[in-house]
């Protein structure tokens, strides 16, 4: 199985004890990266070190989910097959210990596996090379409502996740290859895709399309939706159905 590594703010405390209640199965695997608070980190010199362009438009907390991420690419780039990336808020199913044993007896090597994903964010599939991508919504109510309605209706319908009844049942998913998806509660990377992922710093301000009822352009302040621009050209999958999830707490402050 491939190394864990759980980003968890030391101040956090309570959100490492609730991951270790909901995810017993992984604490054998699990090692603890101490998240970078954005608080703490000056912008000024987080340009100077070359992670990001002085347009870059990430608040606080973004810079620090971006510097622990490229923090544990860095990790990724110096391993032997990659590690496995998960945010403290997040829940998995007994069966990814299985399902990522099986990755690393893979033929073909993926360079980023999306055990999870957020889903209030369309998901654009590549079923096929040569063929039309597919877009996909989870019909989820998530984060805040009211925003979710000005932007998307899949926000409208309010379905919800029965936490008993999935982690119940027997998964395997399958790996579907993909063009776009946000979130990263729980990632695996390669060694090779980790490194080509820190050889485009500094992140800059681009573009991200956001595909729903609307296509609009998103301002992206996380490089959960920064990755989008960063994976192009790059062999990334998704487990469907998923093994890893987190209730994307979108108000809730780091």
């Amino acid at each position: 199985m491939l190394p864990v590594y759980l980003i968890n703010l030391q101040r956090h405390t309570e959100r490492l004890e609730q991951f270790k209640i909901n995810n017993p199965f992984l604490l054998e695997h699990l090692n603890i990266f101490k998240a970078y608070d954005g608080n703490r980190l000056a912008r000024r010199q987080l340009i100077l070190d070359g992670l990001i362009t002085d347009r870059n438009l990430y608040k606080p907390r973004g810079l620090g989910v971006l510097k622990s991420h490229v923090e544990l690419w860095k990790i990724a780039a110096k391993s032997e097959h990659g590690i496995t990336i998960m945010e403290d808020d997040v829940i998995v199913h007994p069966d990814f210990v299985k399902a990522n044993k099986l990755l690393l007896d893979n033929k073909e090597q993926y360079d980023i596996v999306a055990w999870g994903y957020n889903l209030d964010w369309p998901i654009r599939l590549q079923t096929a090379r040569g063929l039309p991508s597919s877009l996909i919504s989870y019909l989820v109510q998530v984060g805040d409502s009211s925003q979710l309605h000005r932007i998307n209706q899949i926000g409208a319908y309010g379905d919800k996740i029965n936490k008993e009844e999935y982690l119940s049942q027997s998964i395997t998913p399958d790996f579907i290859s993909t063009t776009m998806f946000a979130g990263t509660p729980c990632y695996s990377i390669t060694p090779q895709c980790a490194q080509a992922l820190l050889d485009q710093l500094p992140l800059d301000n681009y573009e991200i399309y956001y595909y729903g009822t609307i296509t609009a352009i998103n301002v992206e302040h996380g490089i959960d939706i920064t990755l989008e621009h960063l994976y192009r050209n790059m062999n990334v999958v998704l487990a469907s159905p998923f093994l890893a999830y987190s209730n994307n707490e979108k108000t809730r402050i780091s």
